[in-house]
């Protein structure tokens, strides 16, 4: 299995893959702690000190403006989730403050003019409806939810090639259609 369906397949895997839709929330985060104030809030379930400072240092330094800055401490990364530019976005750190990935939310109408070509040119009877796009720093790949009158179609899109992940249809699911 490629590295890019492998990680397609653990994001699926991990629930981080929402359907949003505006006004649903990121990130649920029991948030037990608020630092500063105003735009500027930083919230998150552990004390600040508890979160790796090369993490917290890397995340200020790759997205300086940014809003309703989340961060939670799991058993094996830090997830920091908030806006950028309206739209949502997560970062995952590993513990010791590597840059693992990061998933930027957006509607099908924020999507860049070559990719919405690719889409329409082999999908012309179906609407681009929310778009993930997720990057490890170096590669770039995107799910993309696809739907028309009949059908729903989670797409993969990586390097120019895609794929069909996931298919919903007349109200059954159809998981990797291909096989």
């Amino acid at each position: 299995m490629n590295g890019c369906l492998l990680l397609l397949n653990l994001l699926f895997s991990m629930a981080i893959f929402p359907y949003m839709t505006k006004g649903q929330s990121l990130h649920v985060v029991p948030v037990a702690y608020n630092f500063g104030g105003g735009d500027n809030t930083v919230r998150s379930n552990v004390p600040l000190n508890e979160i790796n400072i090369h993490a917290f240092r890397h995340f200020r330094k790759r997205w300086p403006a940014v809003s309703g800055e989340t961060w939670t401490k799991a058993d094996q990364c830090y997830i920091v989730a908030f806006t950028e530019n309206s739209q949502r976005n997560q970062a995952r750190f590993d513990l010791h403050g590597g840059f693992l990935y990061s998933l930027k939310y957006y509607s099908g109408s924020d999507i860049s003019p070559d990719l919405s070509g690719l889409l329409q040119k082999k999908y012309p009877d179906y609407r681009i409806d929310v778009v993930t796009e997720i990057t490890d720093g170096e590669k770039v790949f995107y799910l993309v939810k696809i739907e028309n009158a009949s059908s729903v179609k989670t797409l993969s899109i990586a390097e120019g090639k895609v794929e069909v992940f996931e298919e919903l249809v007349n109200g059954g699911t159809r998981t990797n259609p291909a096989k």
